[in-house]
């Protein structure tokens, strides 16, 4: 009997089409991806956003202060830890899970619930909360809360955005510097651009956004300004 087999030329046009197939459905497959981390990330935002309005209500409908206020402002972390206060913290009770503070597509150990801080010895730890927030909004100069009415465009504010800090509990990493053209700032400090070129936002009003972002000449992130629909401060500027 005569046998069938494919002939070399065969087995090679079968390989490249295989190949330009892969060629195109890899990135098709890697966008698609992203797109649900993204939808979870933005859930995450979504809880945290419900948490801040939740501790508005309880404390006379103003948001909670960024940083620690003085050195007696401790709390006790979620694996008992006991360290400085933070907008984390304040919200923690709120939220009750340290899983969404952690957005699928940063690269970092999802946080775990400590008060590691950053030190001579290790200052990047390898975990992190994912999230930052707005220090024009929310660090005022004497550490007194921001109030709801206090904010002139909520819908348009920024609050809490996807951060790429090292460590959450610096002061350089868990709050974000106004975006000031040109300014020198380490990358810790900027809107993180993970989602396909843009960010997850939280804005004063509770609700979250995906706004597209550039990079500047340094290869770091633009954070969003008012020409995207983003302000910084609570007078409605950016």
């Amino acid at each position: 009997m005569k046998r069938k087999a494919f002939t070399l030329i065969e087995l090679l046009v079968v390989i490249a089409i295989i190949s330009i197939l892969a060629a195109i459905l890899f990135p098709v497959f890697a966008r698609a991806r992203e797109n649900a981390r993204r939808a979870s990330c933005m859930s995450n935002l979504k809880q945290i956003g419900l948490g801040m309005m939740q501790y508005t209500q309880d404390y006379d409908e103003k948001y909670p202060i960024l940083g620690f206020v003085n050195a007696s402002d401790v709390v006790t972390y979620p694996d008992g830890s006991v360290s400085s206060n933070n907008w984390v913290m304040r919200i923690y009770p709120y939220v009750k899970s340290t899983q969404v503070f952690s957005c699928p597509s940063n690269s970092r150990v999802p946080w775990k619930g400590g008060s590691d801080v950053a030190t001579s010895a290790s200052p990047h730890p390898s975990y992190s909360v994912s999230y930052g927030g707005n220090a024009p909004l929310l660090q005022t100069p004497d550490n007194s809360a921001v109030s709801l009415a206090s904010i002139q465009k909520a819908s348009e504010t920024l609050l809490i955005a996807d951060s790429d800090g090292a460590n959450p509990y610096t002061v350089f990493d868990y709050y974000f510097a106004p975006p000031v053209a040109g300014a020198t700032t380490t990358n810790s400090r900027y809107v993180s651009d993970r989602h396909l070129d843009g960010a997850n936002l939280c804005f004063a009003d509770g609700h979250v956004k995906w706004k597209k972002m550039s990079r500047d000449a340094n290869d770091h992130p633009i954070p969003p300004t008012a020409a995207q629909g983003v302000y910084w401060h609570a007078d409605g500027t950016s």
